[in-house]
């Protein structure tokens, strides 16, 4: 039996006037209005906070939390908001005032998702207190892993490591782990890694990982991986080829990176250095992808094989070279560092996110602070450029004359260099420059001579890791 339309319209109205009246339809609470606008405000404040911090700008974060607390007393969002506090007063320096915040939290209910995370870092924080009022630089050990290959080797790396003196271990993960099966080296280097750095923390040890993003690819099983090699120039048959190591502009490499360092929240690490173990020269760095977003950013047609092999004879001898190298390379060399420093710092943000008690490190080769071009050319690195970085530790390598590397296209470049220098000048001007030797470490190798240089001659402060070759 069909329904009238008026019937209807009058069921219609009768049934909203009841909802109406029974409070079922009514216009939004103001309350609730008020607390969705304070929250989003919360959540703006912060966000703007936390922005500030990945940016390095540790002052202002300060500024903005510090707020935060007195404005919004009874946020939810305190815990979170005295975490990041606590880091940014640690990297201004304020110790004393990281600590408070960090202690504030290790104390708080056990619902507090940062508990764990900030009785870690109470514990590192004491720890750096107390020996900044001994006044001392303090001593490091740098070891690699490479050697640790085999389940049996575990045991054994252990053993000799009870023996390391110093308070800081640099475990360097190296570019080729040899001798390993590819379908067990990821996961049992993965284990080993995690036996030494338990065994040196349960010790008291501060331990650091050193790793070479290029190279980190040897750990990936993704089908993609050979896609993401870089590409390196043949000067003999003046072509390129694959290189060995990987190009840090693939996305799908960046967030193997990401996912792989993520790894890293499982182990009681103190921190991650970022080394820079093989160098992107002027002959590297030419994946197909890097050339083709540099050549559309400068509007210009770059083809390195070309480039190379119409300025062969440039390169067989270094009188006026420079002078005589294409506009186009001095662009490429100057695009290539800043596209490796801003992968880089967008990889520490993500850390700073997923595991903001870690310190981060980077590498600065030496040659970058004596002669800027060669740094620029054959390390694709500009040193004032990586110390504005969000980075806690510079690490420098100050016995240059075991490790040389000299092209002829590097003007004022000498091999003589390091026997002029070994390398004090370079730290005590970066140190200057920082004005924190604290954040500075140099790296010696063992039975060098600058391995026996007197305290006095590095700044007071800069912190000493001697080399060891092999674990153990």
């Amino acid at each position: 039996m069909s329904m009238s339309f008026p019937y209807l319209r009058f069921l219609v109205v009768t049934f909203s006037a009841l909802l109406l009246l029974s409070g079922c339809l009514r216009s939004a609470d103001p309350d609730w209005e008020i607390g969705m606008l304070r929250d989003e405000t919360e959540r703006l404040s912060l966000q703007q906070a936390q922005q500030a911090f990945l940016g390095a700008e540790y002052s202002k974060a300060v500024q903005l939390l510090d707020r935060f607390l007195r404005v919004y007393p009874q946020s939810p969002r305190l815990p979170e908001v005295r975490w990041w506090l606590a880091r940014a007063y640690e990297k201004s320096g304020r110790l004393s005032s990281a600590l408070e915040h960090l202690r504030f939290l290790a104390d708080a209910p056990a619902g507090n998702l940062y508990k764990r995370d900030a009785r870690y870092r109470v514990t590192q924080l004491e720890e750096r207190l107390g020996k900044s009022m001994g006044n001392t630089a303090g001593k490091g050990i740098l070891i690699s892993l490479g050697s640790v290959q085999t389940p049996g080797q575990v045991e054994l790396a252990l053993s000799e490591l009870r023996g390391v003196t110093g308070d800081t271990i640099l475990l360097d993960v190296p570019c080729r782990v040899d001798g390993v099966p590819p379908d067990t080296r990821p996961s049992f280097f993965f284990d080993a890694m995690r036996s030494a750095v338990e065994h040196l923390r349960s010790q008291g040890k501060a331990v650091y990982l050193g790793v070479t993003l290029t190279c980190l690819g040897q750990f990936s099983r993704a089908p993609e991986l050979d896609n993401w090699n870089d590409w390196t120039y043949d000067p003999s048959s003046g072509t390129l080829r694959r290189a060995s190591s990987y190009s840090l502009h693939f996305e799908g490499y960046q967030a193997f990176l990401a996912d792989w360092l993520a790894r890293l929240r499982d182990l009681p690490l103190t921190g991650l250095v970022i080394r820079n173990e093989v160098p992107v020269g002027p002959y590297e760095g030419f994946s197909p992808l890097a050339v083709r977003l540099f050549a559309r950013e400068f509007g210009v047609d770059f083809d390195p094989a070309r480039t190379f092999s119409d300025d062969r004879a440039v390169f067989a001898t270094d009188s006026e070279s420079v002078a005589r190298l294409p506009a186009v390379f001095w662009k490429w060399a100057g695009w290539k560092a800043r596209e490796r420093l801003r992968i880089i710092q967008g990889l520490v943000q993500t850390l700073r996110v997923h595991l903001p008690h870690l310190e981060v490190g980077i590498t600065v080769h030496l040659q970058s602070v004596t002669d800027p071009i060669h740094g620029l050319i054959h390390f694709a690195e500009d040193w004032i450029d990586v110390t504005r970085g969000p980075f806690d530790v510079f690490v420098m390598r100050i016995e240059g004359s075991d490790r040389k590397v000299v092209h002829p296209i590097s003007q004022g470049s000498s091999p003589e260099w390091s026997e002029k220098n070994n390398g004090v000048a370079a730290v005590a001007e970066m140190a200057r420059h920082l004005g924190k030797p604290e954040k500075i470490w140099t790296i010696m190798a063992p039975r060098s001579g600058a391995a026996h240089m007197p305290p006095t001659a590095l700044p007071k402060g800069v912190r000493r890791i001697y080399e060891r070759r092999g674990m153990p």
